[in-house]
This record gives C-alpha cells, structure tokens and sequence, in this order.
C-alpha cells in the first residue's frame, strides 16, 4: 500500500523532496499540473540522490499517479504463458534440443535459468512464423560461470569460448549452431548519469533483475526449469498487445540516456507508440539532462547506428522526425545550440522515401553501416562548422566517418549543379571526372539530394554511377610520374597534366598497354614542341620538318 501522496512544488529540487518524503513518511511526492496528478516515489529520488542529481527539480522523474511505473506495481508477476507444447512450431529444432538439454543438466546443478530479452520478445510479436536464433542471452539465478563449467563438463555438446570473471559472465558454444551468451541475475546502481553501471549484488532472485532491464517487452522471462513457460513481471505482455513500449522506473533515462535512442528504434522496427509516462520522462530528460549529462560517446553512436540503421519505411521516418522535432539529436551533443530548420527536418525524414531505391540498385556494394552512414551525412550538412566539429568529436566518429560527411557537407549546395550535366550519352571520361575522388557514402547522399528535386535524372546519375565501379573505378595506368621523369620530362604540373591526358586516352580505349601509353606520351611531348616551336617562330608558321 502506498503512502499518501505529499502535495509539492513542481521545482522543489529532488534533495528536498527526498527529504520531505522522509520526514513525512511518505512514500509518493507530487504535485497537480495540467489537471494531472504527478508523483515520484521516494526510491526513484533515492536513486536520483546517489547519482549526483539532487539538484534537479522534482517533475523531471515524475509520472501520472496512475502509472504503473511506480513501486509496487512493477514487480508483481503479472501473467505466465505455457509454450511447452509449442516450441518447435516457433523454434528451430536445434534451439529446442539445446533447451531440453540444459534443462536436464539445470535440474542436475539445482539452478533455475530464463532466456530473457529479444527472443522471448519476439516469439509473442511474430507467433505466426518461427524465428531465426543465433545467439540467446541467458541469465541464471546463481553462479552463471559455475555453471557454464558444469555444462562443459558434463556435455559434449556445450563448450566454454570465452569467460569474464570480473562481469560473471561466460560465452557457450552449443555444438556449431548457437552461442550462449550466460549472465548471473543481479542488481545494479548508476554512479553518475550516463555512466557504466556497478553490479553490487550477483545471484538474486530474477524479480529483482528484472526491474535493472530497458523496457517492458524485454523483461519476459521464458524459463528453461519450466521449460516453455513465459513470465512476465513488469506488464510486457499487455504492452506488445497494445505495442507499446514503456520504460521500468522512472529514473532509466538519467541512468542511461542512450535508451531514448533505443526506444526509437525499437519504435520504428516494431511499429510501437511510446507509453504516456515514457513520453514524458523522455522529454523531462532532454529538457534537465543537459545539467548532469554531456552525450555523445560509444553507446549513443550505436544506439543512433540501430535506429538509423533499420529497415526504411513510413514508421521509421515518422521517428525520424520525431527524433528531431523533439530535438533527441541533442543526444550527440547535449551543449549543442544547432537547432535544425524546416528544411533539414524534411529531408532527413524523406531520406525513408528515397533511399531503398539508392540501396538497392547498389547493393553489390554497400556494408551494413550503409543507411547510417547516409543519415549521418543528412544529420551533418547543415550544421555550423563548430557545432558540426564539436558534435563528431562527442560523438567519436572515426576519420572516416568525418570525411565522407565533411565531403557531403560540400558538395550538398552543388549537387544539382555538378550532377545536372550528365546525360545517357556522357562519354566514358567525364563518368570517371564526375565520380573520381568521391566517397562512395557521400555519393550515396548526393543521389538522396538529387532524388529530392528530381527523381528521374537521379536514375540517370545512379546508372552512371553502376557504369563507373563496373568499368572505371579500378582503371589504371601502366604509367606513373617516375616512368614520365625517366622519359625526358621535368618534375612538375607537366607530369600531372600529361597523366590526366593519358588516363583520358585510356579511358577512350586508345592506350590499351603499357607501350601505347608509353608512345601517347612521346607524341604529346612531340607536338608540344612542335606548338612552342611554331609559337616561337618570327612568321608563327610551321618550321620545315
């Protein structure tokens, strides 16, 4: 039973409100805004207390008094649901024979051990197919790397391929088909916002493990003592019925910010809505996490890298725009001040329309990153230069991120311009000019651009572009400007221009060996003299051959 709620000011910093509630006895504070009652729990301020944030007003972890983010409400067994019966309709056969196994060896070492996380998420999300299944994450209710040396040594089928004692952790291989991923249960605390979290207690009951986790649908448990049976202690099964995705406590994102961005990318794959208080705590984050709260780093880049990355359709461009409009880029940066315009917000959510096109005709040479690395270009162009060299070094970019987005950043005001002169008929070296030198990501955004204002000629340039890396790309001469110094010609521009003649040449098909390339060159420098020697002349005309 709750306690009564302690009437308080929106603003009172979270050290007073924690006080209050103690003083008070009380387990709930809050306070009326918009017709709503609002409320924290003493614990969550508790939490916000030890990470340093005390000085934060009140309202930025408070939710709707109805909420069953509070405590008491959010780890109860809700529901279980018995797949027993079912598991090879929904499982590969492999996946099922490791699980009657490690149930056999479970009951031999007395531990209990669940499947937790996306596995169990999707097999109540796609009931009606069976799911792919590669690598499984396991948490065990007791000593998880004691057991991973139990299964070694009592089955030939499980091998231990790597261990980490200092995390609890062990990674087992089930003959050559699936990689177990084994964690003991355990509880967590947050040294500060956005920092790595410190386990301090290892082998609890799976109840308490389950409140430390992202979201509601990845807290299902599908245990293997049981083996079949799902159970759900936050509500997860309602909230993939309805798809929406709610957090577990209030306090996740100050705990780890990089969820907002998970929480979008789950949105997007899924087609889920953001629960009422999630909404809320994600938006009450943006506006006071910039007081505890750089952004940018490892986790942020991959959690952007997941969201941007997924499959493109309308679902995700809607949360792209939400991504920007609610200014969640500010995640990269959170000192930032760039505030994107209209314009910018419209492109980036109509990349989803354009780019499969894009990526499908290249799909011979794109790599997983390849959406990502197009948003980004988007995400980049239109940033001032010191916010744009600010925000890649938060973000940690790698060189070669940094220089395909500086390139698009460039190119972005010119590619009408530059690419407006192609036509079906361009002949081989003005392909090759065309997209000599530029990064094939950065390309990749160009036609995005073209596609913007005109559909039909960024056919024609993506043509041209599959003519290039079929044909040219990889052309190259026999010659180079050591071969052109031993033929007689001085260091200098000479060199470069005659090396560009020359590739010209070969291009056109008129060079196709070395001593073609080597004859070119020598009836060049023939008839350069032959210029300056007409051009030297008195009369300025030919002298006698």
């Amino acid at each position: 039973m709750q306690h009564p709620v302690t009437p308080a000011d929106p603003q009172l910093p979270i050290a007073e409100a924690l006080q209050l509630a103690v003083s008070k006895k009380a387990d709930l504070v809050g306070f009326e805004r918009d017709q709503k009652r609002l409320v924290a729990h003493r614990d969550d301020l508790s939490k916000m207390n030890a990470m340093g944030l005390s000085s934060l007003p009140l309202e930025c972890i408070a939710v709707p008094e109805s909420s069953p983010l509070l405590h008491g409400e959010r780890t109860r067994l809700n529901q279980s649901e018995d797949y027993s019966r079912r598991l090879t309709a929904y499982f590969p056969v492999y996946f099922v024979a490791a699980l009657y196994e490690l149930q056999s060896l479970m009951q031999r070492f007395s531990v209990k051990a669940f499947v937790i996380g996306g596995i169990t998420r999707d097999l109540l999300l796609f009931k009606e197919k069976r799911l792919t299944v590669k690598d499984v994450d396991m948490t065990v209710e007791g000593d998880a790397l004691a057991f991973a040396a139990f299964l070694t040594e009592n089955s030939r089928n499980f091998t231990v391929e790597e261990q980490f004692p200092e995390f609890g952790t062990a990674k087992v291989r089930y003959k050559d088909s699936l990689m177990f991923d084994f964690a003991s249960t355990r509880q967590e605390i947050y040294p500060h916002c956005g920092a790595l979290p410190v386990v301090v207690n290892r082998g609890v009951p799976l109840v308490n493990d389950i409140i430390r986790r992202d979201f509601t649908v990845n807290a299902l448990a599908f245990s293997i003592h049981e083996l079949g049976h799902v159970l759900d202690y936050a509500n997860g099964f309602q909230d993939i019925q309805t798809r929406h995705l709610r957090v577990l406590h209030p306090v996740s994102f100050f705990e780890d910010p990089s969820r907002i961005l998970r929480a979008m990318k789950f949105c997007a794959r899924f087609d889920f809505e953001l629960g009422e208080e999630t909404a809320l705590l994600l938006e009450n984050f943006l506006e006071y996490g910039g007081q505890c709260y750089k952004g940018g780093g490892e986790r942020i880049k991959q959690e952007l890298k997941g969201f941007l990355a997924a499959a493109e359709s309308q679902c995700k461009s809607q949360w792209i725009r939400f991504f920007i409009e609610k200014e969640c880029y500010r995640l990269l940066n959170m000192e930032t001040a760039y505030r994107p315009g209209a314009e910018t917000i419209e492109r980036l959510s109509g990349v989803c329309a354009i780019l499969p096109e894009i990526e499908s005709a290249l799909s011979n040479y794109v790599d997983k990153d390849f959406l990502f690395d197009v948003y980004l270009c988007f995400l980049c162009a239109d940033m001032p230069e010191d916010e744009f060299q600010k925000t890649t070094q938060r973000l940690g970019l790698t060189r070669h991120e940094r220089e395909f987005a500086e390139h698009f950043r460039r190119l972005k005001p010119h590619v009408v311009e530059r690419f407006g002169t192609l036509h079906d008929f361009s002949s081989a070296a003005e392909i090759y000019d065309l997209f000599h030198g530029i990064p094939f990501v950065t390309l990749g955004a160009c036609l995005v651009e073209l596609g913007f204002s005109n559909p039909k000629h960024m056919r024609t340039v993506l043509e041209a572009f599959l003519k290039y890396k079929r044909k040219w790309e990889k052309l190259r001469l026999e010659l180079d400007g050591n071969d052109l110094i031993n033929l007689g010609i001085p260091k200098g521009k000479q060199i470069g221009k005659l090396l560009d003649q020359l590739l010209h040449a070969k291009l056109a098909g008129q060079v196709p060996d070395r001593l073609d390339e080597i004859q070119y060159v020598q009836n060049q420098l023939g008839f350069e003299a032959e210029t300056q020697s007409a051009e030297s002349s008195p009369t300025g005309e030919q002298p006698p051959c």
